[in-house]
């Protein structure tokens, strides 16, 4: 579960993460890989082909592992800015560096699970339009903030989940409307769109509901 080098003495409070999300339900996992690989397999029947995916801002690779074995996923790239070695048979891991260097890195589907929100709500545009050059589809997964109390909630609930990695805790996050604007600046279609999407169950669920999650797929 360590995502970078530098951060392997904070095992024990990923350990102690993992233990809170086990005892309280809050297994994302299940839920994302799920809606994420019947997504993927849209895409493969509408293409008639296994395809290639890029894990964007992949992390440990977590949703990757969980649908690499899919009959329809040929091979999945994962690509985050940290060093790391995975070995799997579907799986093949990337340092990126920055924006610039993804032209080399071509698939049918792109994910990005909870990862726009890191990179600046008001800057995501240009990682989508990027990552169109070199992909039919791009299936994102991100939270929608409903207010000052519920931006601060998901910030808190951040990090919970992202301290022990090191990685920044944003400001802001999308809502209905700067998502749309993102989209639209984008210039690429919105082919699915499903708000309030169940992503915890149990506490977790109590905690940052469904209406803090949305599921888009964007097209060329």
């Amino acid at each position: 579960m360590i995502r970078f080098n530098k951060y392997e003495h904070k095992k024990f409070l990923i350990l102690i993460s993992d233990l809170i999300r086990k005892v309280s339900k809050g297994d994302r996992l299940s839920s994302i890989s799920n809606k994420v690989g019947a997504l993927i397999k849209i895409e493969a029947n509408n293409r008639k082909k296994k395809v290639t995916v890029v894990d964007f801002g992949c992390g440990s690779m977590e949703i990757s592992k969980k649908i690499q074995n899919k009959k329809f996923i040929k091979k999945i790239i994962g690509l985050d800015i940290f060093d790391a070695n995975y070995k799997y048979k579907k799986l093949h891991y990337h340092n990126y560096k920055n924006l610039d260097n993804l032209k080399k890195f071509k698939s049918d589907v792109v994910i990005l699970i909870d990862v726009l929100h890191h990179m600046g709500v008001d800057k995501s545009h240009i990682v989508l339009k990027k990552l169109s050059k070199n992909t039919n589809t791009l299936i994102i997964k991100d939270h929608f903030e409903h207010g000052f109390f519920s931006r601060q909630l998901l910030r808190f609930v951040d990090f919970y989940a992202n301290f022990a990695y090191g990685v920044t805790i944003p400001k802001k996050y999308f809502d209905i409307i700067s998502w749309k604007k993102t989209v639209k600046k984008t210039k690429l279609k919105e082919n699915y769109f499903e708000n309030n999407f169940q992503q915890h169950v149990g506490l977790f669920n109590l905690i940052l509901n469904k209406k803090h999650h949305f599921i888009s797929v964007l097209k060329k």
